[in-house]
């Protein structure tokens, strides 16, 4: 078997594969009933990129018979000094968007049912479970796997490719089941793609300013949560323009308000942030003082 891949290469098979199972997993879920159960058909949904990355490091290329091959997808180090952004950062850009909204005569804040200290406690239990489950396995074969190998393409180039697979990657959730619904799609599914690409920038930068996974994974889990939550704090009499089309998982405020998110993260990126595809060894970013980087490497 051939086992020398270069890694644009690798990235192509990933593709495949990761588009592959997730057609598989969306005629599973069809097929078992699995619709009605939310834990079950996310479990199978989500665990497809983790599994493409499973089979390219075991099967395709070996690399995964060597720690340096797991290394690579950014687990081993925390990337401690940038968890405030991934929280707080992504808290902020979903605020922001919701409260240009609530500025708007479309929508007003109001109070939520459970009350606001319970809508924060509810927040933090999802970014928990979130980050450590089902969007960390998203991120594992997403900005742990495919990104690094997209990376000698430049990093814009790889950023972009990596929100168009990730976006890709949705396609069958949306078109074989009904678990995912975008409304129109001549309307929803442009601006499904440009939010998820713009996540993906977002996410993406802060794997390379970190050298680490889990920030990445915090930021996915807070924007799956928070988008949710705020919508409880949001009243409207057009519920589909404002909780679709503006706000909500892929609405164009919030994209637009990631995209910036995005531009003011990318400069936390070390000069040399894209050694990261070398085993995730680039030197930690202090944010607190850019250009600046230290060798020391969280456990």
């Amino acid at each position: 078997m051939r086992t020398r891949f270069t890694d644009n290469q690798k990235a192509g098979i990933f593709t495949g594969l990761v588009l592959v199972l997730a057609v598989a997993a969306a005629l599973v879920i069809n097929a078992t009933g699995l619709g009605s159960n939310p834990f079950g058909w996310a479990v199978v949904w989500s665990i497809t990129p983790t599994l493409a990355t499973v089979i390219m490091l075991l099967v395709v290329t070996r690399e995964g018979y060597s720690r340096e091959g797991w290394k690579s997808l950014g687990l081993h180090r925390l990337g401690l000094r940038v968890w405030w952004i991934a929280f707080f950062g992504t808290l902020l850009i979903t605020v922001v968007a919701t409260a240009a909204v609530w500025a708007t005569p479309l929508a007003s804040v109001t109070t939520p049912p459970g009350g606001i200290l319970n809508s924060v406690v509810r927040l933090v239990i999802q970014v928990l479970i979130l980050a450590t489950t089902f969007s960390l396995a998203e991120e594992i074969g997403i900005r742990g796997y495919l990104l690094p190998k997209l990376l000698p393409l430049g990093r814009k180039r790889a950023l972009l490719l990596t929100g168009l697979v990730w976006a890709s990657w949705h396609l069958p959730l949306i078109y074989l089941t009904p678990l995912l619904p975008i409304g129109n799609p001549v309307l929803a599914l442009p601006l499904f793609y440009a939010a998820v690409v713009a996540g993906s920038f977002f996410y993406g930068y802060l794997r390379l300013a970190s050298g680490s996974l889990w920030p990445s994974s915090i930021a996915h889990a807070t924007h799956n949560s928070a988008w949710g939550i705020m919508v409880g704090f949001t009243a409207t009499s057009s519920p589909l323009l404002v909780n679709g089309y503006l706000l909500g998982d892929f609405g164009i405020v919030i994209t637009v308000a990631a995209a910036i998110g995005a531009a003011l993260v990318s400069r936390l990126v070390p000069p040399g942030g894209d050694e990261v595809r070398r085993g995730g060894d680039t030197p930690e970013l202090d944010p607190t003082a850019q250009g600046t980087t230290t060798s020391t490497q969280a456990p």
